[in-house]
């Protein structure tokens, strides 16, 4: 049945990171705990996420369609272009770990710095995703592992924010459990 109450907007949100095995709320309405950062502004583009799929169809003799399909590989992706320059964005985009820069100065002559590695090791993170939608109500996002696997351009330029834009690729979590968890506050299973 129609029910107009059931469409969401995600009309604003938050995207935060955290070191792999860090422990995620279990409700989309408690607080992201200790360990978690929130990476700040995105731009009005939101959050984007694609879910890719392959599948292995199998035939049989003599019948026209496939008896069977098996999905090989499942990824899902999510992109966000970072407005806010700092050391996690830095991070992200530049594919350095956080130990690795150097915080120099202070005050006005306060300065981060790092040299960029020849060859880039990965570097995986926990990630969760919170969208509200006009309403307020809230969609939680946790993925238990994922890896930057992409990177738009960087403008330096008077009309342009310099954001981050990353793609961040789902992987398997550690010990065999779900990799991606969600939450969609204030909707119910059927009576």
């Amino acid at each position: 049945m129609a029910d107009s109450n059931e469409v969401r907007v995600g009309t604003k949100g938050a995207f935060v990171v955290a070191p792999v095995g860090t422990t995620a709320p279990t409700t989309p309405y408690d607080a992201w705990g200790t360990g978690w950062v929130d990476l700040g502004y995105g731009t009005q583009d939101g959050l984007t996420e694609s879910l890719n799929e392959n599948r292995q169809t199998f035939d049989a003799w003599g019948e026209t369609q496939p008896i069977l399909t098996i999905v090989t590989s499942r990824q899902t992706q999510f992109k966000i272009n970072l407005e806010q320059t700092n050391a996690w964005t830095l991070a992200l985009y530049h594919g350095i770990d956080i130990a690795d820069m150097t915080s120099s100065g202070s005050a006005d002559t306060q300065f981060l710095s790092f040299n960029e590695p020849h060859t880039p090791e990965p570097q995986y993170y926990a990630i969760g995703a919170d969208v509200f939608d006009q309403q307020g109500r809230p969609i939680r996002i946790v993925v238990a592992r994922a890896e930057v696997t992409d990177k738009g351009d960087r403008s330096y330029k008077a009309d342009t924010v310099a954001g981050f834009e990353l793609t961040f690729s789902s992987l398997s979590a550690p010990g065999g459990a779900s990799s991606i968890t969600r939450m969609f506050g204030q909707v119910a299973l059927p009576a």
